[in-house]
């Protein structure tokens, strides 16, 4: 068969032409890279910059505004791809994404760095969660193992360059680069989107849960600065945390209260009432706990208690990366062979937790090699259970809510990972050396050895409470992440759709 014949073929199951769909991924891959890179770089040129702008208390809100902003949009932006299509709300994240990128490239102290991460993090919202809904749409379950290999190229691709920029720009250029980088890739995605991506008619049909949006970003909102607030700016039993506390929970119950009595929820929380469902949502949420606050918190590691340069620690922070998206090809190649991922669910977070031990017992006399090989432990644990909670989720669920669905395994995931670089920022904030917080100047990779044994001391805490989350996910994926035949067709409905509620 000529490659004409093979792009033109369209196989039993599938909804468009091999051809089609290679042209789709194409587009989503570009996104992806443009948002997968974006969280490399910046957490391996973050201990720079504070060093430039000061106010190392703050190194943890780089991180926080970003995902909570990405977080509380991920839903809307999961059911307004339900209504009225993706295409347009890609072209529209990438945009916000890239503003966000160019005013961060500008910054001139932390406060505005914070406040422009925010917009960035309005427009990355919906990367993740649209080009996996789009993926949904287009493979169906039991084959999607096989094309997860485009995808995870694009995370290997991110993992080799993105440490390696982000040290290399930092170390022999201005930091500035690092978000200004951003440009030239959102412009590729933004054509390489226009040309390939199939729009959709809108269905006006039906309502946008504003409410339930507003109610959900408030007390996101609330919840994360008490959070942050508490034990580092002001004490627990302050009124500042106290009250922030209180009014989450306002908030977020108000929101449940509003989502129950919606006819169209911003969140579909009726698929929780599904065993799998619920667990993998769960799993998810904390497995980006112990992911991302890893990621946020081993290049402050390796710079300032190792104290090596920016781009040694993204050398390190590329093991982690590979060793995940390895697993990750490995694993779908398995998954789409046999139809079976529960196992991926169990062994993952045994593999994780061993990893995260290994970085809790680190010290000063930790090498680059031994910090590089517990990352690579780290990463395939991560890497196991990377793509099978989605798939779960998906596979789990009706092809008409798979948007949404899809978008609530990545909201759990940002607000586990919003969480948890919030928590581990408040433990390391705990035990900082003092005249660390907020001197500008402070070269991070050159501090003193009391200073490196104390910053060492107040980074291992964290790092042991991402070892008690991974053990947590194994508990749920035990107990709740059951094994569901793989779909062959997109229009394939299980029988276990049907009983959706049903006890497993």
């Amino acid at each position: 068969m000529s490659l004409r014949d093979r792009l033109a073929r369209q196989p039993p199951g599938y909804n468009f032409t091999i051809g089609r769909i290679l042209a789709i991924y194409a587009g989503l891959m570009v996104t992806l890279l443009l948002a997968a890179l974006d969280q490399t770089i910046v957490a391996t040129a973050l201990p720079r910059i504070v060093s430039d702008l000061g106010g190392i208390t703050q190194y943890s809100w780089v991180f926080t505004a970003y995902m909570l902003t990405s977080t509380v949009t991920v839903p809307l932006y999961g059911k307004l791809g339900d209504v009225y299509g993706r295409k347009n709300l890609f072209l529209f994240s990438i945009v916000v994404f890239l503003l966000g990128s160019a005013l961060c490239g500008a910054a001139t102290d932390m406060t505005q760095l914070v406040v422009f991460r925010a917009i960035q993090g309005i427009g990355a919202g919906g990367l993740f969660p649209l080009s996996l809904a789009v993926i949904g749409n287009i493979v169906p379950p039991r084959d999607r193992g096989r094309w997860q290999g485009l995808i995870g190229a694009v995370f290997a691709a991110s993992s080799i360059l993105g440490p390696a920029v982000g040290g290399f720009i930092v170390d022999n250029a201005s930091w500035r680069w690092v978000f200004l980088v951003n440009l030239p890739i959102g412009g590729i995605a933004l054509i390489v989107i226009s040309i390939t991506m199939p729009r959709r008619a809108p269905q006006t049909a039906h309502p946008i849960d504003w409410l339930g949006a507003g109610l959900l970003a408030a007390g996101v909102g609330s919840l994360l600065m008490g959070l942050v607030w508490g034990g580092a700016d002001y004490p627990w039993t302050s009124g500042h945390v106290v009250s922030a506390l209180a009014l989450a929970a306002v908030f977020l119950v108000a929101f449940a209260f509003v989502e129950r009595r919606a006819r169209e929820p911003i969140l579909p929380f009726d698929i929780l009432r599904n065993p799998i469902v619920a667990g993998s949502v769960a799993c998810m949420a904390l497995v980006g706990m112990a992911m991302f606050g890893t990621i946020s918190y081993v290049p402050l590691f390796v710079q300032g208690v190792i104290g090596t340069s920016a781009t040694s620690s993204g050398v390190v922070l590329t093991p982690l990366m590979l060793g995940a998206v390895t697993t990750s090809l490995l694993t779908g190649q398995l998954v789409s062979r046999t139809g079976r991922y529960r196992w991926n669910a169990v062994l993952g977070p045994v593999v994780l937790a061993t990893g995260m031990f290994l970085l809790w017992r680190m010290d000063v006399h930790t090498t680059n090699a031994q910090a590089a090989r517990n990352m690579v432990i780290a990463g395939i644990g991560i890497g196991s259970m990377m793509q099978v909670f989605v798939l779960s989720v998906q596979n789990a669920v009706p092809r008409r809510h798979i948007g949404s669905a899809t978008a609530l395994t990545q909201f759990s995931r940002q607000m586990g990972a919003t969480i948890g670089v919030t928590v581990m920022g408040a433990i390391v904030n705990h035990g900082l050396p003092s005249g660390l917080g907020g001197s500008q100047g402070i070269g991070i990779h050159r501090l003193p050895p009391a200073a490196r044994q104390a910053l060492a001391d107040a980074l291992r805490p964290a790092f042991f409470v991402a070892a008690c989350v991974a053990s947590c996910v194994w508990l749920i994926a035990v107990m709740w992440v059951k094994e569901q035949p793989l779909r062959r067709s997109l229009d394939e409905i299980s029988v276990l759709e049907a009983d959706a509620g049903a006890p497993g």
